[in-house]
């Protein structure tokens, strides 16, 4: 009997944690992270975005219209998760390790997150056309660690495949239609290609966010 009211106890501090969030209150990345196993927990302050950036992030993509954003090296897809919550974008999580995807949709299922789809795969499934905006926390950079560095050993990382990925992001923003969006945090490993016009006043305050419009 305990032990489900214990349950039920930490479910409900979960809702109103997003309940919180949505209403624009404070929300730490220690309580936020709590939506997901201790695993992934850990690795929040070197791999997650953190709350209050992600809320901005998600803030930015709104104002300039964007409507269906792409979150590459999505992660458990907590970037994703807080701009549902804050924001009617939809959004989708490209991710490659199997494990984190898994562990996202448990969460999403578990607390009715709307409008958000964590997809398991590599760059080369994705249709970059089908988004008009592209959020990029320095997804590639893991490749370049050493691996004992690495999120895990699941997949095969190198810097050869992260110039390869960059390259392959930098061509997809190239034709990417005017007004597309694109939010960086720490950057991507790449250059945005002309055509894209900087608003470092939109970020000001949030060090190492970057916001890019398509003219």
């Amino acid at each position: 009997m305990s032990r489900a009211a214990g349950s039920i106890s930490r479910n409900e501090a979960r809702r109103a944690l997003l309940a919180d969030l949505a209403a624009g209150r404070v929300v730490s990345d220690l309580a936020f992270d709590r939506l997901y196993p201790e695993r992934i927990r850990k690795l929040s302050n070197r791999y997650w975005t953190p709350v209050q950036v992600a809320c901005r992030a998600a803030s930015l993509f709104a104002k300039h219209g964007a409507r269906r954003v792409l979150d590459i090296g999505a992660g458990m897809g907590k970037f994703c998760v807080i701009a549902a919550i804050t924001t009617d974008l939809e959004l989708s999580g490209i991710e490659q390790r199997e494990s984190l995807v898994t562990a996202g949709r448990e969460v999403l299922a578990a607390y009715d997150i709307p409008r958000v789809t964590l997809i398991h795969g590599m760059l080369d499934d994705v249709d970059f056309d089908a988004y008009d905006g592209f959020y990029l926390f320095n997804p590639f950079e893991e490749g370049t660690f050493a691996s004992s560095q690495w999120v895990d050993r699941t997949i095969p990382l190198s810097e050869e495949r992260a110039t390869e990925d960059i390259a392959r992001v930098e061509a997809a923003l190239a034709r990417a239609r005017r007004g597309t969006c694109v939010v960086t945090f720490h950057g991507f490993g790449g250059a945005i290609p002309k055509g894209f016009a900087h608003l470092p006043e939109e970020t000001r305050g949030v060090p190492f966010l970057r916001l890019w419009v398509k003219d």
